[in-house]
């Protein structure tokens, strides 16, 4: 590829500086196109009214991902019905974000303990567990406050909640009055916050954006997001706070789909790639570069409520298989049989796993089987001398 090209391909393929460097051709040194890549992209660069330490704005490119991903939300929430979605009881989601959120941070637990902790009301034994609790407190505060602006105070309560009893004795709560780093589990220092005489006129700048009126809410969190890690206003609980401020934002503008999904089930699963979003956006090399952050969060977003779909496709066929064995003296374990291959993220089974399920015979187990085939909630195929039935969509 010419420059011309290898400037259009990394439009297209966002990467940053450190990552450019390894897809150039020998022939051409970072140093000499790092430069022309960062004013071609600020060309088609959306400014911030977000600043830096020393007051130049923040920015980002409304990449054809980024564009794509906002769109999609953005239609999800005006045509979704929630109503129809599979609802979680005893507001399961919440628990499930409060777990998440907490195990990006490292708090160790299970999804079955952190939901028993939560409901049975007991008092936290571990920093774990009260880190649980806390979220689960915040995010039910943020639930009972949409109706309301997202201001100083609000922001405070939601990080108050966030470390109550999980901070330092020497470490208050509130804004910082000293300075603080992010360092890695190598214990390398990856990221240096802003000094604390400068946590003000920032945070000003994201109050008064979160007021807007006539910004995106997709732009809005994900921008939220990034530039409250940025500064780094708190010495603990920075990034359970941005994801609740994410959230909240979300929540306000009626993208209710996300009361049903725990948004940090994803980012607990891929921490590296939320991370190193984190990272690539706040490195100076980058020149003030919002988008490796804003592209990655809003395509998780999306990526978050595809669960919702596959759940609400797997009520309809629960639903469907009910009405279409109705007549059968199986219709309970052939119901049974698929909602426990969906629970399990199952792509195939077999005659004998079923039979070992049900503690049927394997002529039966293979009945079943066949049967589910047939009326469409299974696909059939042999490998060897063996038949399996595939999960459709799973395979």
């Amino acid at each position: 590829m010419n420059k011309q090209e290898l400037l259009q391909y990394f439009m297209d393929h966002y990467y940053p500086r450190q990552e450019i460097v390894y897809r150039l051709p020998a022939s051409l040194p970072i140093a000499a196109f790092w430069p022309e890549m960062l004013r071609h992209r600020r060309e088609s660069a959306e400014t911030l009214p977000l600043r830096t330490v020393s007051g130049e704005p923040f920015w980002y490119v409304p990449t054809v991902q980024f564009l794509q991903a906002g769109d999609a939300l953005a239609s999800a929430a005006r045509y979704e019905n929630t109503d129809q979605l599979p609802q979680y009881d005893h507001d399961e989601s919440i628990i499930d974000e409060a777990f998440y959120s907490s195990a990006i941070e490292g708090a160790y637990s299970t999804r079955a303990k952190a939901r028993e902790l939560i409901r049975s009301g007991k008092n936290p034994e571990t920093r774990d567990e009260r880190m649980i609790i806390n979220n689960y407190a915040a995010l039910r505060f943020v639930l009972d406050h949409l109706d309301g602006p997202i201001n100083e105070a609000v922001v405070l309560e939601i990080a108050r909640l966030l470390t109550e009893g999980t901070l330092e004795q020497d470490v208050k709560q509130g804004w910082r009055d000293g300075p603080v780093q992010v360092v890695s589990g190598r214990q390398e220092v990856v990221y240096v916050a802003p000094d604390a005489d400068r946590i003000r006129p920032m945070l000003d700048d994201l109050f008064a954006f979160l007021a807007m009126e006539d910004i995106h809410p997709v732009i809005k969190a994900c921008a939220a997001h990034i530039y409250f890690v940025t500064i780094h206003p708190l010495f603990d609980g920075n990034g359970r706070t941005a994801r609740a401020l994410a959230y909240m934002i979300l929540l306000q503008a009626g993208y209710d789909f996300f009361r049903q999904v725990p948004v940090s089930g994803l980012l607990a699963q891929e921490r590296a790639r939320y991370f190193k979003a984190i990272r690539a956006s706040q490195d100076p090399v980058n020149g003030n570069d919002f988008t490796y952050f804003m592209e990655y969060y809003a395509d998780m977003l999306l990526r978050s409520i595809s669960g919702i779909h596959d759940r609400m496709n797997e009520k309809m066929k629960l639903e469907a298989l009910r009405r279409d064995a109705a007549s059968l003296a199986s219709a309970d374990r052939l119901a049974a049989g698929l909602q426990w291959l969906y629970s399990k993220g199952a792509d195939t089974v077999t005659a004998e796993k079923w039979k070992e399920k049900f503690g049927v015979s394997f002529e039966t187990a293979r009945k079943d089987l066949t049967w589910l085939a047939e009326h469409g909630y299974l696909t059939a195929r042999t490998s060897g001398h063996k038949k399996y039935f595939d999960v459709p969509g799973k395979k």
